[in-house]
């Protein structure tokens, strides 16, 4: 199916009235310069659902659940991207043009499909035939891996000659800049392959196309796996190992197995539970939970048992829940892994797994238990504080309210108390009743309202005056990376020629970032006077970038001084210095001269 050009989407959303569009199904009231209603995707029964026509989108206060009218047709008529688009084209009266042709983009995802599956073949023809492939052979016997799980999942092996695969795939016709491209050699070293002597792991989309490989080592010295970088086909975030083979199960049973690595998954379908998956050598991610529930209602970790698993087990419950998964967490007894338990006790001992779970919330609650001193004032509030990401997840306060009694129980405190302090974390404030560490299981309770996050989203409220701010500032000048998300997504957008928040926001991988600006921006945070609050941020964020280059030039300057530098060396720094005192005191007069 041709693809819909990006100008013919921005002449569809300009001449769509959101307003109009959403109260064909939502009763509208306008309040100032909003409108307001009762929210569609939950109940409520005191309005908090807003829409903005000039900005054009929605945003309700109690579900959180917001975006264009495109992502409004999708969540509320249950459409795809392209049906939504379709509706909105005959409303507006814009014809639908589509490109006539694959675009080259298309065209590069297609190549890379075709290259991926001819090598993952060729990979296990060296695993499975190959004499070289035996160490590799021998591993997976070893694990207690069968052939049948080993053939389903196209296991295969890099051989050790790190020139094989560079001519291999030339005397097959790829060019080198194609294979530059491939996310299989190194960016610096196009010749010199990512995998080699290495078991390898076919990544698969939810459909069966391969779009990247992991590798384990083998023998010898480097890290232990290697993911292929991102490539058009390919974002880790995005996407599970072994999801294509769990799928029937997970959509058989409503639920997903989520454990940490590769060989976890391996063992858990060899020892026949079938619904297990693993993400791909990162953190379990917001977009990878989004995943699972489109066909999952409920998921259970398996994590390692080792400080290490136990920590990612601890964000992960946040993740899950928060995308709406009903979450439990089974802890792998006497500290091995899933993999362990299939080589050294078999498959009927890894099936008794399913046994041990706990509820993820009580999880979170016995590891608050284990990880501070809850007998006295501080830990009590640590322990808290480590719990309100999981108490922000949760979709609605009976659920809150409940766990607070709960909490209230455990830790020997007034729930009243916990409740005030979990509303001052959420306002980025110090709680009032104890001075509690920012001691948190995954990210923070709500994203902190720094200058530089504040500034940025500001800026993507405001879109259209981007053009200034990267006219002034660069990447590096925002301290906050989640300020540093927002500038990369606004540059795409620019160069794209992409506009309205939507735009932004769906360039944006963190979920919560995401709320944050929706949020700010219905809240109309940043409607009056936009410019003047933008031109303040840039004045501040360029003084402190002039303020750190200038301490900068003063230390050079002493330590050439003390190492008898050359007097042109001393000469450079010290009218760079001059210059950045100039433009201190230039801005200075500026900031007195306002009204």
């Amino acid at each position: 199916m041709n693809r819909i050009p990006e100008a013919t989407v921005r002449a569809i959303l300009e001449r769509t009235d959101i307003v109009a569009v959403i109260g064909e199904f939502v009763r509208l009231e306008k309040r100032g310069g909003r409108w307001l209603g009762l929210c569609p995707f939950h109940a409520e029964k005191t309005p908090s659902f807003n829409v903005d026509r000039d900005k054009g989108f929605f945003y309700c206060f109690g579900c959180r659940k917001g975006g264009d009218v495109v992502t409004f047709l999708r969540e509320h008529e249950k459409l795809t991207y392209r049906e939504a688009l379709e509706e909105l084209a005959r409303r507006a009266g814009v014809p639908l043009e589509e490109e006539t042709g694959p675009s080259s983009e298309d065209q590069e995802r297609r190549s890379l499909l075709e290259l991926n599956e001819r090598l993952a073949g060729t990979f296990h023809h060296f695993l499975t035939v190959r004499p070289e492939g035996e160490h590799a052979r021998a591993t997976l016997r070893r694990r207690a891996i069968p052939d049948g799980i080993r053939d389903s999942f196209r296991l295969g092996y890099a051989p050790a000659d790190r020139r094989w695969l560079h001519g291999f795939l030339r005397s097959k016709g790829y060019s080198t800049e194609f294979l530059a491209r491939s996310g299989l050699f190194a960016q610096n070293h196009p010749e010199f392959p990512l995998f080699a002597d290495r078991l390898m792991f076919p990544l698969a989309r939810a459909r069966g196309e391969i779009i990247a490989f992991g590798g384990r080592l083998l023998a010898g010295e480097g890290p232990k796996y290697i993911n292929s970088p991102d490539t058009p086909l390919f974002h880790k975030q995005d996407n599970l190992f072994a999801l294509d083979k769990a799928l029937p199960a997970i959509k058989k049973e409503g639920l997903a197995l989520l454990c940490e690595g590769y060989m976890d998954a391996l063992s858990f379908h060899a020892a026949g539970l079938c619904h297990a998956v693993a993400p791909l050598g990162t953190a379990f991610t917001e977009r990878q939970a989004r995943l699972l529930r489109r066909w999952a209602d409920r998921v259970v970790l398996a994590f390692d048992a080792d400080p290490a698993g136990q920590k990612a087990a601890e964000k992960a419950v946040v993740i899950a829940v928060a995308a709406g998964l009903e979450t439990e967490v089974v802890v792998l007894p006497g500290g091995k892994d899933a993999s362990e338990i299939l080589e050294k006790e078999g498959a009927e001992s890894l099936q008794k797994v399913r046994d041990l779970t706990i509820n993820g919330g009580e999880f979170l609650v016995r590891r608050a238990r284990e990880l501070f001193d809850i007998g006295s004032v501080e830990g009590k509030a640590k322990a808290a504080a480590f719990l309100f990401p999981y108490v922000d997840a949760l979709d609605s306060e009976v659920k809150r309210d409940a766990f607070f009694q709960i909490l209230s129980r455990d830790l020997k405190a007034d729930p009243r108390s916990l409740r005030a302090d979990y509303e001052d974390a959420k306002r980025g404030l110090s709680p009032r009743r104890s001075a509690v560490a920012p001691v948190v299981a995954g990210q923070a309770v709500s994203v902190a309202r720094t200058p530089d996050v504040l500034f940025m989203a500001a800026v993507a409220t405001n879109a259209g005056l981007y053009g200034r701010v990267r006219s002034l500032l660069s990447l590096e000048d925002l301290d906050d990376p989640r300020a540093r998300d927002l500038y990369i997504a606004l540059e795409e957008c620019y160069r794209a020629e992409a506009s309205g928040i939507e735009a932004v926001l769906g360039r944006v991988t963190e979920e919560a970032l995401r709320a944050f600006v929706l949020e700010r921006a219905a809240s109309g945070e940043f409607s009056e006077n936009p410019e003047r609050f933008i031109e303040d941020g840039l004045a501040r964020i360029r003084r402190r970038s002039l303020e750190r280059r200038r301490t900068k030039v003063v230390e050079r300057m002493a330590m050439a001084e003390e190492s008898d530098a050359e007097d042109a060396s001393l000469n450079d720094l010290l009218y760079e210095k001059m210059y950045l005192d100039a433009e201190l005191a230039k801005m200075k007069g500026e900031r007195d001269e306002r009204p």
